[in-house]
């Protein structure tokens, strides 16, 4: 009955796709150089350390979900702009682990968002 039982998950799938996208953009717009460079590695550092930890297991995304909120929220809390960056994409990231190679739009604009900061080295 008008899509409130059916499958939603293209639409989470469009969503994830949409948010990591304008988080990126977001953050290009309005913050500097230097810091979008920590924000890339830090998401790597993090992105590695979720893949590293809860890799192999098959509750692992909704346990890093868990774990980056509460990070999120301590970030945010603390107005650390980099850390509220780079844990809103890991989430973003762990978000769409569920939806494995359907979602792979959100690796993609990730992966090439950490891409375009890798040259980029810390002073």
């Amino acid at each position: 009955m008008f899509g409130l039982f059916g499958d939603k998950s293209e639409r989470e799938i469009k969503h994830l796709n949409k948010a990591a996208r304008e988080v990126i953009e977001h953050a290009r717009q309005t913050l500097r150089a230097e810091t979008m460079r920590d924000i890339a590695h830090l998401t790597k550092e993090h992105l590695d350390r979720v893949s590293k930890i809860y890799g192999d297991d098959p509750v692992g995304p909704k346990r890093a979900i868990v774990e980056y909120q509460s990070l999120h929220g301590e970030a945010r809390r603390s107005r650390d702009d980099v850390a509220l960056t780079a844990f809103t994409l890991v989430l973003i990231s762990a978000r769409s682990e569920k939806y494995k190679d359907r979602a792979q739009g959100v690796c993609d604009t990730l992966n090439a968002f950490i891409a375009e900061w890798a040259h980029a080295q810390e002073n």
